[in-house]
Protein backbone atom coordinates (compact mmCIF):
# COMPACT_ATOMS: atom_id res chain seq x y z
CA UNK A 1 0.00 0.00 0.00
CA UNK A 2 2.91 2.08 0.73
CA UNK A 3 5.03 1.77 -2.26
CA UNK A 4 1.37 2.00 -4.86
CA UNK A 5 0.70 5.64 -2.39
CA UNK A 6 4.38 6.61 -3.38
CA UNK A 7 4.00 6.07 -6.96
CA UNK A 8 0.52 8.06 -6.99
CA UNK A 9 2.39 11.13 -5.70
CA UNK A 10 5.31 11.26 -7.78
CA UNK A 11 2.82 10.27 -11.04
CA UNK A 12 1.80 14.02 -11.79
CA UNK A 13 4.58 16.30 -12.91
CA UNK A 14 3.00 19.17 -11.83
CA UNK A 15 2.84 18.64 -8.27
CA UNK A 16 4.69 19.56 -5.55
CA UNK A 17 5.34 16.08 -3.12
CA UNK A 18 8.15 17.00 -1.26
CA UNK A 19 6.73 15.02 1.87
CA UNK A 20 5.17 12.34 3.56
CA UNK A 21 2.15 12.91 2.41
CA UNK A 22 0.67 14.23 -1.28
CA UNK A 23 -1.71 16.96 -1.53
CA UNK A 24 -2.82 16.81 -4.96
CA UNK A 25 -6.19 18.04 -6.35
CA UNK A 26 -6.99 17.26 -10.13
CA UNK A 27 -10.03 19.44 -9.94
CA UNK A 28 -11.80 21.69 -7.44
CA UNK A 29 -13.30 19.15 -4.90
CA UNK A 30 -17.00 19.87 -3.35
CA UNK A 31 -17.07 20.63 0.46
CA UNK A 32 -16.18 18.74 3.10
CA UNK A 33 -19.13 16.75 4.33
CA UNK A 34 -17.60 14.08 6.25
CA UNK A 35 -14.95 14.77 9.24
CA UNK A 36 -13.18 11.54 8.48
CA UNK A 37 -10.17 11.58 6.98
CA UNK A 38 -7.64 8.79 6.10
CA UNK A 39 -4.00 9.02 8.03
CA UNK A 40 -1.54 8.29 5.46
CA UNK A 41 1.89 6.71 6.61
CA UNK A 42 5.40 8.07 6.45
CA UNK A 43 6.62 7.48 2.59
CA UNK A 44 8.99 4.47 1.66
CA UNK A 45 12.24 7.14 1.24
CA UNK A 46 11.81 8.61 4.47
CA UNK A 47 10.39 5.39 6.12
CA UNK A 48 14.06 3.97 4.94
CA UNK A 49 15.81 7.19 6.33
CA UNK A 50 14.56 6.91 9.62
CA UNK A 51 15.51 3.35 9.86
CA UNK A 52 18.58 3.49 9.13
CA UNK A 53 19.25 6.33 10.98
CA UNK A 54 17.79 3.85 14.61
CA UNK A 55 20.41 1.43 13.37
CA UNK A 56 23.37 3.47 14.00
CA UNK A 57 25.15 3.19 17.08
CA UNK A 58 23.55 5.86 19.38
CA UNK A 59 26.50 8.19 19.55
CA UNK A 60 26.20 7.86 15.84
CA UNK A 61 22.82 9.31 15.01
CA UNK A 62 23.25 13.29 14.14
CA UNK A 63 21.36 15.35 12.14
CA UNK A 64 23.57 15.37 9.43
CA UNK A 65 22.98 11.60 9.25
CA UNK A 66 19.30 12.05 9.12
CA UNK A 67 20.36 14.19 5.74
CA UNK A 68 18.50 17.55 4.61
CA UNK A 69 15.32 16.21 3.39
CA UNK A 70 13.82 14.46 6.70
CA UNK A 71 13.72 17.88 8.30
CA UNK A 72 12.23 20.29 5.52
CA UNK A 73 9.50 21.85 5.48
CA UNK A 74 6.44 20.12 3.90
CA UNK A 75 4.16 22.82 2.07
CA UNK A 76 2.55 21.50 -0.84
CA UNK A 77 1.17 23.84 -4.08
CA UNK A 78 -1.88 25.79 -4.17
CA UNK A 79 -5.40 23.92 -4.97
CA UNK A 80 -6.64 24.99 -8.76
CA UNK A 81 -8.16 28.40 -9.53
CA UNK A 82 -6.90 29.63 -5.73
CA UNK A 83 -6.22 32.94 -8.20
CA UNK A 84 -9.80 33.33 -8.32
CA UNK A 85 -10.07 33.63 -4.39
CA UNK A 86 -8.86 36.70 -2.69
CA UNK A 87 -7.66 36.05 0.70
CA UNK A 88 -7.64 38.31 3.60
CA UNK A 89 -7.11 36.06 6.65
CA UNK A 90 -6.29 32.52 6.71
CA UNK A 91 -5.07 30.62 9.88
CA UNK A 92 -4.86 27.14 10.39
CA UNK A 93 -3.19 25.13 13.05
CA UNK A 94 -3.38 21.32 14.17
CA UNK A 95 -1.64 19.55 16.54
CA UNK A 96 -2.04 15.77 18.42
CA UNK A 97 -0.84 14.46 21.54
CA UNK A 98 -0.43 10.48 22.17
CA UNK A 99 -1.06 9.19 25.58
CA UNK A 100 0.56 5.35 25.73
CA UNK A 101 -0.79 2.61 28.45
CA UNK A 102 1.60 0.02 28.96
CA UNK A 103 0.71 -2.73 31.26
CA UNK A 104 2.96 -5.51 33.27
CA UNK A 105 1.84 -8.76 34.53
CA UNK A 106 1.42 -9.67 38.01
CA UNK A 107 4.41 -11.50 39.49
CA UNK A 108 4.36 -13.70 42.52
CA UNK A 109 3.02 -11.33 45.25
CA UNK A 110 3.01 -8.32 42.83
CA UNK A 111 -0.02 -7.03 41.33
CA UNK A 112 -0.40 -6.49 37.76
CA UNK A 113 0.71 -2.77 36.96
CA UNK A 114 -0.64 -0.24 34.38
CA UNK A 115 1.23 3.50 33.78
CA UNK A 116 0.76 6.07 30.92
CA UNK A 117 3.19 7.72 29.63
CA UNK A 118 1.99 11.14 27.32
CA UNK A 119 4.29 12.71 24.56
CA UNK A 120 3.85 16.19 23.59
CA UNK A 121 6.36 17.65 20.95
CA UNK A 122 7.40 20.91 20.08
CA UNK A 123 9.77 22.60 17.70
CA UNK A 124 12.35 22.99 20.69
CA UNK A 125 11.56 19.97 22.83
CA UNK A 126 9.52 17.35 23.75
CA UNK A 127 7.73 16.90 26.75
CA UNK A 128 7.30 13.83 28.30
CA UNK A 129 5.08 12.72 31.53
CA UNK A 130 4.14 9.99 33.21
CA UNK A 131 0.92 9.38 35.51
CA UNK A 132 3.60 7.16 37.94
CA UNK A 133 6.61 8.77 38.08
CA UNK A 134 8.36 7.32 40.95
CA UNK A 135 9.92 11.21 41.79
CA UNK A 136 7.55 13.98 42.68
CA UNK A 137 9.69 16.54 41.14
CA UNK A 138 8.99 14.38 37.59
CA UNK A 139 5.16 14.52 38.48
CA UNK A 140 4.77 17.36 36.16
CA UNK A 141 6.49 16.43 33.34
CA UNK A 142 10.01 16.33 31.43
CA UNK A 143 10.77 19.14 29.22
CA UNK A 144 13.54 17.73 26.97
CA UNK A 145 15.25 19.90 24.37
CA UNK A 146 16.19 18.27 21.06
CA UNK A 147 19.96 17.68 21.52
CA UNK A 148 22.26 19.81 18.67
CA UNK A 149 24.44 17.31 18.33
CA UNK A 150 23.86 13.39 19.04
CA UNK A 151 20.80 11.54 20.03
CA UNK A 152 19.91 11.96 23.78
CA UNK A 153 19.25 9.23 26.46
CA UNK A 154 16.64 9.83 29.28
CA UNK A 155 15.68 7.32 31.63
CA UNK A 156 12.02 8.05 32.80
CA UNK A 157 11.54 6.13 36.29
CA UNK A 158 7.85 5.09 36.92
CA UNK A 159 6.56 3.06 40.19
CA UNK A 160 7.12 -0.69 40.16
CA UNK A 161 9.63 -0.55 37.80
CA UNK A 162 7.10 0.66 35.66
CA UNK A 163 9.97 2.87 33.62
CA UNK A 164 11.15 3.98 29.95
CA UNK A 165 14.38 4.62 28.37
CA UNK A 166 13.67 7.54 25.81
CA UNK A 167 16.19 8.09 23.08
CA UNK A 168 15.48 12.05 22.16
CA UNK A 169 17.31 12.59 18.65
CA UNK A 170 18.60 15.95 17.40
CA UNK A 171 15.15 17.09 15.09
CA UNK A 172 15.12 20.94 16.47
CA UNK A 173 12.74 22.68 13.73
CA UNK A 174 12.10 20.11 12.12
CA UNK A 175 9.19 19.06 10.38
CA UNK A 176 9.43 15.58 11.32
CA UNK A 177 10.13 14.96 14.88
CA UNK A 178 10.00 11.64 17.03
CA UNK A 179 11.42 9.78 19.81
CA UNK A 180 12.09 6.01 21.06
CA UNK A 181 10.53 4.43 24.03
CA UNK A 182 12.34 1.38 25.02
CA UNK A 183 10.61 -0.50 28.17
CA UNK A 184 14.06 -1.39 30.48
CA UNK A 185 14.53 -2.70 33.97
CA UNK A 186 17.87 -0.85 35.53
CA UNK A 187 20.40 -3.84 36.80
CA UNK A 188 22.45 -3.86 39.77
CA UNK A 189 25.11 -4.45 37.00
CA UNK A 190 24.18 -1.07 35.78
CA UNK A 191 22.48 -2.41 32.71
CA UNK A 192 18.88 -1.49 30.78
CA UNK A 193 17.46 -4.70 30.53
CA UNK A 194 14.01 -5.60 28.41
CA UNK A 195 11.29 -5.49 31.07
CA UNK A 196 7.84 -6.88 30.64
CA UNK A 197 6.17 -4.06 30.26
CA UNK A 198 4.33 -3.74 27.00
CA UNK A 199 1.81 -1.23 25.45
CA UNK A 200 -1.82 -1.91 25.90
CA UNK A 201 -3.34 0.94 24.17
CA UNK A 202 -3.08 4.44 22.57
CA UNK A 203 -5.46 7.44 22.96
CA UNK A 204 -4.74 11.19 21.87
CA UNK A 205 -5.95 14.65 22.33
CA UNK A 206 -5.78 17.57 19.52
CA UNK A 207 -5.64 20.90 18.41
CA UNK A 208 -7.38 22.25 15.73
CA UNK A 209 -8.13 26.08 14.50
CA UNK A 210 -9.29 27.18 11.70
CA UNK A 211 -10.25 31.06 10.73
CA UNK A 212 -10.69 32.35 7.38
CA UNK A 213 -11.61 35.73 5.74
CA UNK A 214 -12.19 36.79 1.94
CA UNK A 215 -13.99 38.72 -0.56
CA UNK A 216 -15.66 37.99 -2.76
CA UNK A 217 -15.93 39.31 -6.67
CA UNK A 218 -18.69 41.84 -7.13
CA UNK A 219 -22.48 40.32 -8.13
CA UNK A 220 -21.02 37.01 -7.05
CA UNK A 221 -22.14 34.76 -3.91
CA UNK A 222 -19.27 33.23 -1.59
CA UNK A 223 -19.34 30.57 1.04
CA UNK A 224 -16.29 29.90 3.51
CA UNK A 225 -16.13 26.57 5.57
CA UNK A 226 -14.09 25.83 7.83
CA UNK A 227 -13.22 22.22 9.83
CA UNK A 228 -11.28 20.17 12.19
CA UNK A 229 -11.17 16.70 10.72
CA UNK A 230 -9.53 13.39 11.82
CA UNK A 231 -8.88 9.87 11.13
CA UNK A 232 -11.03 7.28 13.23
CA UNK A 233 -10.06 6.49 16.52
CA UNK A 234 -9.28 10.29 17.18
CA UNK A 235 -12.68 11.53 18.44
CA UNK A 236 -13.84 14.93 17.54
CA UNK A 237 -17.28 16.62 19.10
CA UNK A 238 -20.55 16.36 17.71
CA UNK A 239 -20.01 19.55 15.99
CA UNK A 240 -16.96 19.66 13.72
CA UNK A 241 -17.36 22.59 11.31
CA UNK A 242 -18.61 25.89 10.93
CA UNK A 243 -19.81 28.27 7.57
CA UNK A 244 -20.60 31.27 6.09
CA UNK A 245 -22.34 32.61 3.06
CA UNK A 246 -21.99 36.37 1.40
CA UNK A 247 -21.95 38.33 -1.22
CA UNK A 248 -19.54 40.78 0.48
CA UNK A 249 -16.75 39.25 2.78
CA UNK A 250 -17.58 35.76 3.95
CA UNK A 251 -15.68 35.02 7.38
CA UNK A 252 -15.91 31.98 9.63
CA UNK A 253 -13.72 29.92 11.91
CA UNK A 254 -13.82 26.86 14.12
CA UNK A 255 -11.83 25.57 17.12
CA UNK A 256 -11.09 22.39 18.95
CA UNK A 257 -9.00 23.17 22.44
CA UNK A 258 -6.86 20.92 23.85
CA UNK A 259 -7.14 20.25 27.90
CA UNK A 260 -4.39 21.36 29.57
CA UNK A 261 -3.58 17.64 31.30
CA UNK A 262 -2.94 15.94 28.32
CA UNK A 263 -2.02 13.08 30.56
CA UNK A 264 -5.64 12.24 32.71
CA UNK A 265 -7.26 13.72 30.32
CA UNK A 266 -9.72 12.43 27.11
CA UNK A 267 -11.62 9.24 26.01
CA UNK A 268 -10.88 5.54 26.75
CA UNK A 269 -7.60 3.57 25.29
CA UNK A 270 -7.84 2.00 22.15
CA UNK A 271 -6.13 -1.18 21.77
CA UNK A 272 -2.33 -0.81 20.77
CA UNK A 273 -1.88 -2.78 17.18
CA UNK A 274 1.24 -1.89 15.78
CA UNK A 275 1.58 0.42 13.14
CA UNK A 276 -0.96 3.15 13.92
CA UNK A 277 -1.23 6.14 12.09
CA UNK A 278 -3.59 8.94 13.08
CA UNK A 279 -4.15 12.23 11.96
CA UNK A 280 -5.72 15.70 12.95
CA UNK A 281 -6.53 18.21 10.15
CA UNK A 282 -7.94 21.80 10.57
CA UNK A 283 -9.18 23.20 7.09
CA UNK A 284 -10.71 25.89 5.18
CA UNK A 285 -12.70 25.68 1.93
CA UNK A 286 -13.42 29.02 0.11
CA UNK A 287 -15.04 29.37 -2.86
CA UNK A 288 -19.02 29.57 -4.22
CA UNK A 289 -22.00 28.03 -2.45
CA UNK A 290 -21.87 25.18 -4.54
CA UNK A 291 -18.14 24.80 -5.61
CA UNK A 292 -14.60 25.06 -3.84
CA UNK A 293 -11.92 27.22 -5.26
CA UNK A 294 -9.26 27.06 -2.93
CA UNK A 295 -8.27 24.94 0.03
CA UNK A 296 -6.09 25.96 3.04
CA UNK A 297 -5.42 23.41 5.54
CA UNK A 298 -2.96 22.10 8.15
CA UNK A 299 -2.56 18.54 9.47
CA UNK A 300 -0.61 16.86 12.16
CA UNK A 301 0.15 12.83 11.82
CA UNK A 302 0.94 10.60 14.66
CA UNK A 303 2.63 7.18 14.05
CA UNK A 304 3.56 4.40 15.97
CA UNK A 305 5.65 1.16 15.10
CA UNK A 306 7.73 -0.93 16.20
CA UNK A 307 11.61 -1.01 16.55
CA UNK A 308 13.94 -3.86 17.61
CA UNK A 309 17.19 -2.82 19.32
CA UNK A 310 19.56 -5.44 17.67
CA UNK A 311 22.92 -4.46 19.49
CA UNK A 312 23.73 -3.84 22.95
CA UNK A 313 25.39 -0.18 22.86
CA UNK A 314 26.67 2.11 25.58
CA UNK A 315 24.91 5.04 26.75
CA UNK A 316 24.68 7.96 29.33
CA UNK A 317 21.99 8.82 32.06
CA UNK A 318 22.68 11.72 33.87
CA UNK A 319 25.57 11.13 34.79
CA UNK A 320 26.49 7.28 35.01
CA UNK A 321 27.65 5.14 31.98
CA UNK A 322 24.98 2.28 31.64
CA UNK A 323 24.50 -0.03 29.17
CA UNK A 324 21.46 -0.28 26.93
CA UNK A 325 20.97 -4.08 26.35
CA UNK A 326 18.85 -5.04 22.77
CA UNK A 327 15.06 -5.61 22.98
CA UNK A 328 11.94 -4.06 21.54
CA UNK A 329 11.53 -0.23 21.33
CA UNK A 330 8.41 2.07 19.86
CA UNK A 331 9.07 4.68 17.37
CA UNK A 332 7.07 7.76 17.90
CA UNK A 333 6.49 10.43 15.33
CA UNK A 334 4.74 13.36 14.65
CA UNK A 335 4.62 15.50 11.67
CA UNK A 336 3.38 18.77 10.41
CA UNK A 337 2.23 19.33 6.90
CA UNK A 338 0.68 22.68 5.17
CA UNK A 339 -1.38 23.23 1.80
CA UNK A 340 -1.87 26.43 0.95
Amino acid sequence: MRAMYFKRCFATALVTCASSLCFADPSPPPYSTSPSIVAEPLDVALTSTLVEFLKRPIKSQTQTALGASFCRPVVTRPTPQAHDIKVALALVESEVVPTLSFTKPAEGDKKPVTINYSVEFGLDAVKLSSSRPRYPSQAAGLQVAYPHDTTRSIWFEGKDEASLLFLVPPVRDCNIQFVVACPRTYSISRSLDESKLSLAGVRYLVSAKADGLFKVPEGEVGKIFAAGLASSRIKLPSTWSAENVSTETPSTSFKIQMPLDVLSSGDSFTPASLPMVDAIEARLEFGSPSTVKRVIRSRATIELSNFMLDRTQPIRIERSEATLNQGSCIVISRRKESHY
